[in-house]
């Protein structure tokens, strides 16, 4: 839902007495309310109240669905900056094969285009337990494909069974 606020408009305003902005933000000052509905109608445009306190009234002349239009466009460019980009997880085991660390490294460069950040798990499975020095080969070996895209935030974390690293992109 729209969080765009509902504003009066033309017919809907109930003062007497306004203060007048043209479209072209020249100001008119004081005036009747009917004499305001005149202008607006030799310039084929709409009322819009901008503010109200006690007994002054601001009005603007304006077209009512551009000025509609241009708010819902402002809010979704507002929406968009403030998206934070989704924590990508690649996961890559102790018997991977050269053609599947090539995929994986062209899905890295897909989520670094995009500007995601990026977690790297390498697990070992029963036996392969033995050889985690081979498997934190591994990992750097994947690291160092993916140097141009990303940097480490922080050095390779080994948990029991598993290598975990923490990538951002390279901008």
């Amino acid at each position: 839902m729209s969080k765009i606020k509902k504003r009066l408009i033309n017919n809907d305003i109930k003062a007497y007495k306004v203060q007048l902005i043209t479209d072209e933000w020249e100001n008119l000052w004081d005036m009747l309310m009917k004499d305001a509905r005149i202008i607006a109608q030799e310039k084929s445009l709409d009322l819009m109240e901008m503010w109200k306190k006690w007994d002054i009234t601001i009005i603007k002349i304006l077209d009512y669905w551009k000025f509609l239009y241009k708010e819902k466009k402002q809010e979704q460019k507002n929406k968009q900056k403030w998206k934070t980009p989704d924590l990508k997880v690649i996961r890559i085991t102790f018997k991977i094969w050269e053609h599947d660390l090539q995929t994986k490294v062209k899905q890295v460069i897909k989520f670094a285009s995009i500007g995601h950040p990026l977690k790297v798990n390498l697990m070992l499975r029963w036996r392969e337990n033995h050889y985690w020095e081979l498997a934190f080969e591994k990992m750097q070996k994947f690291l160092a494909m993916i140097e141009e895209y990303y940097k480490k935030e922080s050095p390779i974390k080994r948990n029991w069974n598993t290598f975990v690293v923490m990538l951002k992109v390279i901008r």
